[in-house]
């Protein structure tokens, strides 16, 4: 299967009036259609600076980034970031929020609203559309904010921690919610986390960072039914996958 993103070579040097700093050096990678991917890496190893790059908030120093082989930069909306709190608006309601992406690319029509509407009904948020964020659990709140992501219509889903800011037990049925929507939408992913564990029962392949400067350590291919909840992923095979990536974060501390 073609790739839907190709990075290759990529870098990133931060200058300031006294020093310059290497964030990441030479990655390269790709993400297939309908392909979970999660980054790994030590913390401020330049994991979200990767999506950041990849959703053009930032220009790379050297290599490329390509969507279905061109610019990313010249694929308006092609991606979508989700960033690790929701950052929904208490202001306004809950359709608000959700159709706040299609006010901002001049996408909203009666059709776009119609599919929000589609959306939140088919994920347990229909009759909320006219609550306010403080009404919501943090799971809803999630929901809520993937929703926003989804109805622009993005192929590819930049995942930054999404699932930080919540409590554990919440954070392993949210990870499930999401993940049901996600492969039942069949859309790309690239998701940045800290949790080894989330990353084994949600992807298909794990990349697994060095310390900064970012390179790519190891790339794991997840063996594991797709079909299957990230729970139940957390079974056949966990702990090996687990071992072997908790190893390769050990070396990088080092």
């Amino acid at each position: 299967m073609s790739a839907l993103l190709t990075v290759r070579n990529l870098s990133l040097i931060y200058h300031s009036p006294d020093a310059e700093t290497e964030a990441i050096k030479d990655i390269s990678f790709d993400v297939r259609r309908e392909e979970f991917v999660a980054l790994v890496g030590p913390s401020g190893c330049g994991k979200t600076t990767i999506l950041s790059l990849i959703a053009g908030l930032m220009k790379p120093s050297s290599g490329e980034i390509l969507f279905e082989g061109i610019p990313v930069s010249e694929k308006a909306y092609a991606t979508a970031l989700m960033p690790q709190r929701d950052q929904l608006f208490e202001w306004r309601n809950i359709l608000r929020n959700v159709v706040l992406g299609l006010e901002i690319s001049h996408k909203k029509t009666q059709k776009t609203v119609s599919y929000a509407h589609e959306l939140m009904e088919k994920y347990g948020l229909g009759g909320f559309e006219k609550k306010h964020p403080s009404e919501l659990s943090g799971g809803m709140r999630q929901r809520a904010a993937l929703i926003r992501t989804l109805v622009t219509s993005p192929e590819l889903l930049l995942l930054d921690e999404p699932f930080s800011s919540l409590d554990f037990q919440t954070r392993l049925s949210v990870c499930d919610d999401v993940y049901h929507i996600i492969r039942n939408e069949k859309k790309a992913v690239l998701f940045v986390t800290h949790d080894i564990g989330e990353a084994i029962s949600m992807a298909d392949r794990v990349i697994v960072l060095t310390k900064r400067p970012a390179r790519i350590k190891n790339i794991y291919t997840i063996e594991s039914d797709k079909a299957l909840s990230p729970l139940q992923r957390r079974e056949k095979g966990f702990a090996e996958y687990f071992k072997k990536i908790w190893s390769d974060l050990e070396v990088t501390y080092v």
